[in-house]
């Protein structure tokens, strides 16, 4: 870790869209004079070259591309496709490594120059306007940047002043501070920060609100790992716990997090509920996010200098001018919202109590209930989405065969077995067409009418590894910009916010903590009963989707949860009580697709057994021929059945090892820092 070098000599481009959305190169600091920086404009523009570089895992969040894991273009893969949300063409395994890039000198170069404004500006107090303000929006940054690398690695090195380059290298190497100890300094960065920050919402800055917010997923992550991290506590050779947190620390952070939570009350943040009709509104919280009372941080984007690629790879391919067939949501997530028709094991029930499927009218008849937050989240077959209409369908049952005939089920739903259609059922090897052509350049059928149909739908999914498709028979929506036509989304051209905060998580941040003291001693704080307003945040964010509401906190009992797949609603997530179980299902529903679940997997160290010899699954619709027609759209509609079952490609099972609760500290910077010491299982 030679700072002289990485750091001092540096030349970083620092600069981002702010208000004004302007091009801003500011150079290092030993390369300008304190007239140039220490005034209003010139620490604005300092200031926003921090920003750019702030370690916000946003839309060009990927190890793909980028730098140590940021500002790339590609985002793929994302860490979603390894914790159950969903899988994509860009990684369909399980290379856990795909999602570990080594953050850590660019980490450095950011803290180097928070840690410089923070300095100069005590002699500017009393001298420069604001300089408390600007002081406490750096320190923000710092912690901000600091638990990026504490939520990967644990302790790191703590560094509050530059290095300057000496005779004697040893005088540059930085031993790592305790886990503890870090998170300590994030924090007292964050209440300097709440003290003294501005009041003032500014799109795309910090203030006072948002370092509570940012503090109440600090210290929940904090009381997360004293609690729930015991298992892999590291003490160093230098007797230093660089891994781990005590656990008679949890209570104490869990209520940080709690008052941090309520003090973002104070900025009038609310849920969106700008439009009615509910699963629409919750896809506007995404589209709004510049305009919206949910967005306390978010990340701008500008046409001219700071684009990103989402819409175009993360689109149904035929949304998108190139790319797209990333966003496949696994059944297993589906299965958690409420009202869809599900059997006692939590699975969707496609068949009768015979065992033979049930006979849909219509492509969007299972959804006729669902909570509108799912379909604000994916793509629904039969609706129409930037002008497209989408055409989901697996196969098709040969003409002939009516939709009155029982039909056994395929292949067992028990998320293990990986036989191919045609080998698991004789019936549908001889009454079943599918395709292994390429989803966009199959050839159609042609019917007994001459009517021509395509097989496997204008949309997947994908049973044979046919490509540009969707293996788990799901597109996914959140975050994808409806407004724009199939021309216009192209690569690097897309501009809309990332929401990094919003009030929906603070409120399940708030739940969270308010359950783990309720669970461990604590009933109430700054006068709010606990679990009572545990309850009423829950609700809060349950109703706001259209889901079912608590009716009582007996629901958030210290009851043992059972923690075993396929063993009910929800079962998909595990935690130690049923009362977490609630808020972390919650969570799962909430905050997918945001790079939440992975560290929440992470934090509440379930990751391990959650994702166990683990197998996405689908849900594929076939259409029969007989009794079918063609909507306006052009796409055939009739009657339809509905199977599930571990995806055909990939169908291959993950575990996460247990040593990725902890990052590896990159073997580039021990060998030029020969005190950082490496956390254990590497």
């Amino acid at each position: 870790m030679k700072f002289y070098k990485s750091i001092i000599f540096a030349s970083v481009g620092l600069g981002i869209s702010l208000a004004s959305c302007q091009d801003l190169d500011i150079e290092p600091k030993n390369m300008i004079s304190g007239t140039d920086v220490y005034n209003e404009a010139g620490i604005t523009a300092y200031m926003a070259g921090l920003y750019k570089y702030l370690p916000m895992e946003d839309f060009r969040v990927s190890p793909s591309t980028g730098s140590e894991g940021f500002n790339g273009w590609g985002c793929m893969p994302w860490d979603m496709w390894y914790t159950g949300e969903s899988v994509g063409s860009g990684d369909t395994g399980w290379t856990f490594d795909n999602i570990v890039k080594g953050y850590w000198s660019e980490a450095y170069k950011e803290i180097r120059y928070a840690n410089d404004l923070i300095n100069d500006l005590e002699s500017y107090k009393g001298t420069l306007a604001g300089a408390e303000e600007w002081q406490a929006e750096a320190r923000f940054v710092r912690a901000y940047t600091y638990f990026a690398l504490v939520k990967r690695y644990g302790g790191v090195p703590i560094l509050t002043e530059s290095q300057l380059m000496t005779d004697n290298e040893e005088d540059l190497y930085v031993a790592r501070s305790s886990h503890q100890e870090c998170i300590d300094f994030i924090l007292e960065d964050l209440d300097y920060a709440i003290a003294n920050m501005t009041t003032t919402k500014i799109q795309g800055r910090a203030n006072r609100y948002v370092a509570a917010a940012f503090k109440s997923r600090a210290a929940l992550y904090a009381g997360s790992v004293a609690r729930y991290g015991g298992t892999y506590d590291y003490v160093d050779e230098n007797g230093v716990q660089v891994m781990g947190i005590p656990s008679t620390l949890a209570n104490d952070y869990f209520q940080q997090a709690y008052e941090a939570s309520l003090l973002v009350d104070e900025g009038g943040y609310s849920l969106y509920r700008g439009d009615s009709q509910k699963d629409v509104n919750f896809r506007n919280v995404f589209m709004n996010a510049d305009n919206s009372s949910e967005s306390i941080f978010i990340r701008q984007y500008n046409i001219n200098n700071n684009v990103h690629s989402f819409d175009c790879v993360y689109s149904p391919p035929r949304m998108a001018s190139t790319y797209g067939d990333r966003y496949n949501v696994t059944l297993d997530w589906v299965e958690l919202f409420d009202g869809l028709p599900l059997d006692e094991q939590g699975r969707i029930k496609t068949t009768d109590d015979d065992g033979n499927y049930i006979v849909y009218d219509g492509e969007q008849a299972l959804w006729e209930n669902a909570e509108p937050r799912l379909l604000g989240s994916i793509m629904i077959p039969g609706r129409t989405y930037k002008g497209v209409t989408l055409d989901i369908r697996s196969g098709l049952i040969k003409e002939g065969i009516s939709p009155d005939t029982k039909i056994a089920k395929f292949v067992a739903d028990d998320a293990q077995t990986t036989l191919a259609y045609k080998n698991a059922s004789t019936w549908f090897a001889s009454n079943v067409l599918t395709t292994t052509d390429e989803v966009r350049k199959q050839n159609p059928l042609t019917l007994s009418s001459g009517e021509q149909i395509y097989i496997n739908g204008l949309d997947g999914p994908s049973l044979e590894g046919s490509l540009r498709s969707t293996y788990t028979g799901f597109h996914g929506l959140k975050w994808i910009n409806l407004n724009w036509s199939v021309a216009e989304t192209q690569l690097h051209r897309s501009v809309n916010s990332w929401i990094d905060i919003r009030y929906a998580e603070v409120l399940l941040n708030r739940a969270e903590a308010a359950i783990e003291l309720a669970q461990n001693g604590v009933t109430s704080v700054n006068g709010h009963n606990l679990l009572d307003d545990a309850m009423t945040c829950i609700n809060d964010v349950r109703d706001r989707a259209g889901a079912d509401l608590l009716t009582s906190t007996a629901e958030l009992s210290s009851e043992t949860h059972l923690n075993e797949r396929m063993t009910g609603k929800g079962s998909m997530v595990f935690a130690p009580t049923k009362g977490l179980h609630v808020v972390r299902v919650e969570r799962y529903k909430e905050l997918a697709f945001e790079h939440k679940i992975y560290w929440d997997l992470r934090r509440w160290f379930t990751f391990h057994d959650q994702i166990k010899s683990y197998r996405r699954r689908g849900l594929y619709p076939f259409l029969f021929i007989d009794e079918h027609t063609v909507n306006e759209a052009g796409n055939p509609t009739g009657k339809w059945i509905y199977d599930s079952r571990v995806v055909g490609i990939p169908n291959g099972a993950g575990s996460f090892p247990t040593s990725r609760y902890y990052d590896k500290i990159p073997d580039s910077q021990r060998k030029i820092n020969p005190l950082l010491t490496q956390n254990n299982q590497y």
